[in-house]
């Protein structure tokens, strides 16, 4: 499998636009011209994990600040259950290096037995590709409560830095909806 760079390839990002509409809730979803204007600045990545010509995956990575955020990560129907999850990960940090962070659904917040297992299993997943929960911080957007996760060390105000990179996301108005544990 490899990982291939589609962000200049009008194509294969307006593929990518149709399956993030496809696979992740309107609330989950940065507007996708804002997205677009972020790659144009070098500050987003659009990626397909590719095997013999075929999609397995996508990503979306956001680079800020020295970390790499994986915005949005799914794997197609025909790669699940083939470890393409877990032999993206570490393409992933070989072309980002540094530390990945990402955002889990968090488990306290499930409203069914169902939910609550697809988020631990989620959880699980990441914690054996050497990510961690990141304590002090979670996001509360419009369809629930994001955790942060981080397979190497985050420096300085947790919050801050997820304040700061969902402005450039989705505009200051986006603050709001970042939280420190207990308040």
């Amino acid at each position: 499998m490899e990982l291939v760079d589609v962000t200049a390839n009008k194509t294969d990002v307006k593929q990518l636009s149709k399956w993030l509409k496809r696979d992740f809730p309107l609330a989950e979803r940065t507007p996708f011209r804002i997205l677009q204007s972020l790659a144009k600045k070098g500050g987003i990545r659009f990626y397909f994990a590719k095997e013999g010509g075929s999609v397995l995956a996508y990503t979306v990575l956001h680079f800020f600040r020295g970390y790499t955020q994986v915005l949005y990560l799914a794997v197609m129907p025909e790669g699940r259950g083939r470890g393409t999850g877990s032999k993206l990960i570490p393409l992933i940090k070989e072309k980002a290096g540094g530390t990945l962070i990402l955002e889990v659904e968090d488990p306290a917040c499930a409203e069914t037995q169902e939910e609550l297992v697809t988020r631990e299993r989620r959880i699980a997943f990441y914690r054996r590709l050497g990510f961690e929960m990141l304590p002090g911080c979670r996001l509360l957007i419009p369809g629930g409560v994001l955790r942060p996760m981080s397979d190497g060390e985050v420096k300085g105000d947790l919050p801050e830095l997820w304040r700061s990179m969902y402005r450039e996301l989705a505009g200051a108005f986006f603050g709001m909806f970042i939280r420190t544990d207990g308040k």
